[in-house]
């Protein structure tokens, strides 16, 4: 009798889909950063703090600032020319609420 692959998966399956999925996830975040850029208004008084600044204010190292900017805890508003980071002062007061909840 021959056996069908959907009655027998293979090992292997999980993986596929765990794959899948992270890429369905990478590309659910970019679309997500596109609209929100989109959608973005003009914002004339908008208070920026650099990475210092966010460090300092939420206790955290380069390496976990960056892995809740991956997260998508927080973002990057502007970047200057050197590439230096800014972020909104709302968007840090949220995230060091966040944090502390």
């Amino acid at each position: 009798m021959r056996k069908n692959s959907y009655n027998n998966p293979s090992p292997r399956t999980d993986g596929h889909l765990l794959q899948a999925l992270h890429i369905l996830f990478i590309e659910i975040q970019k679309l997500k950063t596109a609209v929100l850029d989109s959608i973005q208004t003009a914002d004339t008084n908008v208070e920026l703090r650099d990475t210092a600044f966010v460090k300092d204010t939420v206790g955290v190292s380069d390496r976990t600032l960056l892995r809740y900017q991956n997260l998508g805890l927080i973002r990057v508003y502007q970047r200057d020319k050197g590439g230096k980071k800014y972020f909104k002062l709302d968007d840090v007061l949220r995230l060091k609420r966040y944090l502390n909840s």
